[in-house]
């Protein structure tokens, strides 16, 4: 079964260039719906040099001008945060609920945005109960979704993962299945001799390929961004594990190296 519903943020950054065109690819490799969601920033974080409904008015016009390009079917949602009563990432994951992937950009610490929280992808990940999908704020991704590898941990958060991605991975040229076994690898890797690409194999994908490594000296973020680049991976499939800090939830060491560092499309599910 396709993605049939899928929600992208819009904004003003510049990181929403390349972020609508990943959405729009994928819309219409899998004949989604798309849905782009605005939310006016609460006035405290916002210039008073700017005219909010304006900037609003002009990312609509965006959107609506690429998806007709597109030849896609589209939903505008635009959200006042005063008269919501919800913030930006609280308005993401709302909507998101109602959806089958949301798509959001990486955080661009050089270019720090007041109305848009650092950690939202995190909070997406965590709190959207959806696949999402983050866009790296540099670069442009003409070709995308062709050349996937599943980074497979073992467990729930690795299952839910492969299985949120599987429209996408039907429809790659390539699916290679990458097994670390680190520090903190596979929990299970010496439990038993269950082989994921054996599942894998029954969806009839074009190509599949499986490895398994040991981390030595690298991190397990190192080596799945430096196989990727080595691959020329073009979307990169990712259980995100959390952990509590002082009551509080947060992704694990490899969700947050990734959202930091990637260089590729990360899909995450949690």
């Amino acid at each position: 079964m396709n993605l049939k519903d899928i929600l992208v943020h819009i904004d003003n950054r510049s990181t929403c260039e390349s972020r609508l065109q990943v959405a729009l690819q994928l819309a219409k490799q899998q004949g989604s719906h798309l849905t782009g969601i605005y939310v006016i920033p609460h006035p405290y974080y916002a210039s008073k040099h700017i005219d909010q409904l304006r900037q609003a008015d002009t990312a609509k016009k965006m959107f609506e001008e690429l998806v007709a390009e597109a030849g896609l079917v589209s939903d505008w949602i635009c959200i006042d945060c005063v008269e919501s009563g919800l913030d930006l990432p609280h308005a993401l994951n709302l909507h998101a609920h109602y959806r089958d992937l949301l798509v959001v950009s990486q955080t661009d610490f050089d270019a720090p945005d007041r109305a848009t929280p650092h950690n939202l992808p995190e909070k997406a990940v965590l709190g959207s109960g959806r696949p999402v999908l983050v866009v790296p704020y540099a670069g442009s991704f003409r070709k995308f979704g062709k050349q996937v590898m599943l980074a497979w941990r073992g467990g729930p958060e690795s299952s839910r993962a492969l299985h949120d991605a599987m429209p996408l991975l039907r429809q790659a040229e390539h699916v290679q299945v990458m097994t670390i076994q680190g520090q903190h690898g596979d929990e299970v890797y010496e439990a038993h001799d269950a082989d994921i690409c054996a599942h894998l194999a029954r969806y009839e994908l074009p190509q599949l390929s499986g490895e398994k490594h040991v981390t030595g000296d690298l991190s397990i973020g190192d080596l799945l961004l430096n196989r990727c680049a080595d691959e020329g991976i073009d979307l990169l499939v990712l259980g995100a594990f959390s952990q509590y800090r002082r009551g509080h939830q947060s992704l694990g060491e490899v969700g947050r190296y990734l959202l930091e560092y990637m260089t590729v499309p990360v899909l995450m599910s949690h």
